[in-house]
């Protein structure tokens, strides 16, 4: 059969399968209509299409698909299409190569929500806290990570300090739990992924928003007596010890009975 036609759907479904005796393993046809478009039959009679072409004196091929799942006529475009970038000096295997690599980096949302999360919940109770701290950043969901930009991160700090239709103005704490949640992902991104963790180039902002207060005589009073009516007499006694003493709790749990004076009531760091 002459191994050189113009190609139609019906010609190419009448193609036989390559000869079982043959030592190739496919049998190649050739289309007069484009240069370097193959159709390659093989041995179980599967058919694919394929362009052979010249690339700066290097002679390659390029993959188009597989015949009947892919039509004729679209195989043809396909293939002009690879020819065009071919004559602009863009090699279409390594520009498809280019694509796929970057469809293979997860969005910021699909890292989270496939990757994050799921470490999260194994590893922190609080971890439906970051779902909500999360949605905070919605303006990089969509983001690939290998294109997002410190200042996409600063602009969701900016963008959470004003107040607007459709959110109020977060406290500086809120803005920097959801910075340093991108922190935490970026670092996983960056050792799974390899990709450099451009959150840590956003500073965290200073937090005013802490509160100091200490409970008067009548509140220690109540709170020593609730104490002391405690099912667990120990742990009653803990708490109250905490309370009058004003040890922190690693401070008193700690201590040994040659750090306690009875007879002048007092407690003393030995260790020190």
């Amino acid at each position: 059969m002459n191994k050189k036609f113009k190609f139609t759907t019906a010609l190419l479904k009448s193609l036989p399968a390559n000869d079982p005796r043959s030592k190739s393993t496919e049998s190649e046809y050739s289309d007069t209509e484009i240069t370097g478009f193959k159709c390659l039959c093989g041995k179980t009679g599967s058919k694919r299409f394929l362009l052979r072409y010249t690339f700066y004196t290097r002679k390659t091929s390029i993959a188009i698909g597989r015949f009947p799942d892919i039509d004729l006529a679209t195989a043809r475009k396909i293939a002009r299409n690879f020819k065009v970038d071919i004559a602009q000096g863009i090699d279409p295997k390594s520009h498809r190569i280019e694509k796929e690599c970057e469809m293979q980096v997860p969005t910021v949302a699909e890292f989270f929500f496939e990757t994050y999360l799921p470490l999260a919940k194994q590893r922190k109770r609080t971890w439906k806290d970051d779902l909500s701290r999360f949605s905070l950043c919605k303006a990089i969901h969509d983001v690939p990570y290998d294109k997002l930009t410190p200042q996409q991160v600063l602009n969701i700090q900016l963008d959470l300090s004003n107040e607007c239709d459709e959110h109020k103005r977060y406290a500086a704490a809120t803005r920097n739990r959801a910075i340093a949640l991108l922190k935490t992902m970026g670092k996983q991104v960056e050792k799974y992924l390899g990709i450099p963790n451009v959150a840590m180039k956003v500073s965290l902002l200073p937090e005013n928003n802490a509160r100091t207060r200490y409970c008067d005589v009548s509140e220690t009073k109540s709170i020593i007596a609730a104490a002391l009516k405690y099912h667990c007499k120990s742990v009653g006694g803990y708490i109250s010890l905490l309370f009058l003493t004003g040890c922190r709790i690693s401070e008193l749990r700690l201590r040994l009975w040659t750090d306690v004076d009875l007879v002048k009531k007092n407690i003393t760091n030995t260790s020190n």
